[in-house]
């Protein structure tokens, strides 16, 4: 479905993650994926390397000065396997992957105006944004040049785990460190203690009068520093027999933090709100043998977490989340057909420590046919009844837990990632969904296609939804709840030309109103596309135009969005070297006819596009 619900907005891009907390044990998992593939005999112990090195540059001749960009990623590592009686092995893996980046990164990530800016050398004085106020207007111009734009990256994760015919165990750390800019203009308005009662500023003064010791009150740019640790234990063991073939089971331990660093004229900088989540996640899957056509897994999953936000502008409050649920799926196989099942129930709990509490239950079930038409096509019948929880967000955005009710509007706080004052309503209820989707499916030959139609009806559909207001200067959004209709078509069809090529066309529609009338935000545009794929023994190459249409059915207050079409190349060629080394160069060619991109979708589509054109071509070694 070509639908999704976006709560947030990465405002940038990072340059890349070097490994997920669980890769280490999937690695490890398929023993001897880096050595060859054989099986280590017992008693014997073997070192394998584990060495990635990547190069890639790119330029974007689009842009004033011509704006380069260099970079070398790398990861370096080794597996450590002893082998074990009964084909077992214990495997240990570490890496670390560092990112360099030289040249003018930050040019990629997007394109806006800075007023006055004769050369990008001007940029890192900033002599030309001391009147801030006065080029507004230009700073959501889009012509050139997005200042605070660039990303910072690093990792490092490493596991062991232990393997034998009856299942395993394995057990991975990871570290990943983030830090990215927020466009101009998401973040450019006062501290505002000023302009409160003064009952309300003597009780603040005294907390930041000693932060703000030195700052001119301006915040000329905001970067946000994340840092995650996440340990995961991952486990399987399988049945001889009886009726339960397979359990698995993942417990993820993740400690989660990032910081809005304001950046001030005068130099200085502080942290504004820091968002902290510590949290234990468990999955238990039992998998049962095929039993009169019948096979399935039933399951436990739970989720606990403590959610906190502390500094001036903090607009959550603390709050402690605790989830769990028992899941089944079922499925049953015929001639000519298939049947799916499945439903699953939890509870959430959302505990705001001072009140505000919410306590519920979610019932989920859906049902499925895939019925054989005859050897070439199949049609898909399925129905749904889904409810999603509020979020922490959707309910106690600037909530005051004091009286269960939003704040004062000279209270309200700023959340720089949407450049919003979001507004949380702590009364809203379980979002019901109730879906039908009807599909062909047809493959004969050549040509190979799908066409897939759905119809959501939602009763308490939650929306982040403009008011219509402004509060220093800044729009106020509010989560509201009514029922609302998702309707759409989705369809593609491919031909196979060659054995090596492939010819394809896809395109979408989607529609969203709430059902007393009006659209519903942010739904992403129609869009129709073509896609022409070749390859070889050791080269591959991807054409890819895509054309977006206007979004001009919007909710109230909710701005269009033009049209654009994407035109991209991806082109990859691999040499073997020795062994199991490989040499890969490669291409890659984004937005070449250098369009105006502003996904409607986007919550910063006001102050910042997509990236420009852009070419990358690089040399990656996999030893």
């Amino acid at each position: 479905m070509i639908f999704s619900r976006l709560s947030f907005l990465n405002a940038a891009s990072a340059l890349g993650l070097l490994l997920a907390g669980d890769a280490a044990i999937r690695a490890v998992h398929a023993h001897g994926g880096h050595g060859g593939g054989e099986q280590v005999p017992a008693g014997e112990f073997r070192v394998t390397p584990v060495i990635t090195i990547e190069g890639h540059g790119g330029f974007e001749t689009n842009l004033d000065g011509k704006p380069e960009h260099y970079a070398i990623d790398g990861q370096f590592g080794y597996v450590f396997e002893w082998g074990l009686p009964n084909n077992g092995v214990f495997a240990i893996e570490g890496s670390i992957g560092p990112s360099v980046v030289y040249g003018e990164a930050e040019h990629f990530y997007g394109v806006v105006h800075a007023h006055g800016h004769d050369d990008h050398g001007d940029h890192d004085d900033h002599d030309d944004h001391d009147d801030h106020d006065e080029h507004d207007e230009e700073d959501q111009n889009t012509d050139g040049f997005i200042g605070n734009s660039n990303a910072e990256s690093s990792g490092v994760t490493g596991g062991f785990s232990y393997v034998t015919d009856r299942g395993f165990i394995g057990f991975s750390v990871s570290e990943l460190d983030n830090d990215y800019g927020l466009p101009p203009g998401t973040h450019s308005h006062a501290h505002h203690e000023e302009e409160h009662d003064d009952d309300h500023d003597d009780d603040h003064d005294d907390d930041h009068d000693d932060d703000h010791e030195g700052h001119d009150e301006e915040v000329e740019f905001v970067r946000l520093d994340m840092e995650q640790t996440r340990y995961d234990i991952k486990g399987g063991y399988n049945f001889e027999d009886g009726f339960f073939e397979t359990f698995t089971a993942d417990i993820a331990e993740t400690d989660y933090q990032h910081g809005e660093v304001e950046y001030f004229e005068d130099g200085g900088r502080e942290v504004g709100t820091l968002y902290e989540s510590e949290g234990t996640n468990g999955r238990f899957v039992l998998n049962h043998r095929h039993t009169g056509g019948w096979s399935g897994a039933w399951g436990y999953q739970f989720g606990n977490s403590q959610f906190s936000a502390t500094g001036e502008e903090a607009f959550i409050s603390k709050t402690d989340i605790n989830s769990s649920g028992f899941f089944a799926v079922e499925q049953y196989e015929a001639e000519d057909y298939t049947l799916e099942f499945g439903a699953r129930f939890e509870n959430n709990e959302l505990d705001n420590r001072r009140g505000c509490d919410f306590d519920d239950s979610a019932l989920s079930y859906s049902g499925s046919l895939f019925y054989n038409l005859n050897d070439s096509s199949s049609l898909i019948v399925g129905a749904a009844r889904s409810e999603r929880a509020p979020t922490v967000e959707e309910l106690y955005s600037n909530v005051d837990n004091g009286v269960c009710g939003l704040k004062d509007d000279h209270d309200y706080v700023l959340h720089a990632a949407t450049n919003l004052f979001e507004l949380g309503n702590v009364n809203l209820d379980n979002e019901v969904s109730n879906n039908l989707e009807l599909g062909y499916q047809i493959n004969r030959g050549m040509m190979s296609g799908m066409i897939n139609a759905y119809y959501n009806q939602v009763d308490d559909y939650i929306a982040l939804t403009m008011t219509g207001e402004e509060y220093e200067e800044t729009p106020v959004a509010a989560f509201m709840q009514k029922d609302a209709t998702i309707k759409g078509i989705e369809a593609s069809v491919s031909f196979d030309f060659t054995e090596t090529g492939t010819l394809r066309f896809f395109g979408d529609i989607v529609d969203a109103d709430f059902d007393k009338g009006g659209n519903v935000p942010r739904i992403p545009a129609n869009k129709i596309g073509t896609e022409l794929s070749m390859g070889g023994d050791s080269w591959t190459t991807n054409f890819r135009v895509v054309r977006v249409d206007n979004q001009d059915d919007v909710s109230r207050f909710e701005l269009e969005t033009d049209g654009y079409t994407l035109f991209s190349i991806y082109a990859d060629y691999d040499i073997q070297v020795r062994g199991d080394s490989e040499l890969k160069l490669f291409l890659r060619g984004n937005n070449l006819l250098d369009e105006e991109v502003r996904n409607h979708a986007s919550m910063l589509k006001n102050f910042a596009p997509e990236p420009g054109r852009s070419l990358q071509f690089g040399i990656r070694y996999d030893f």
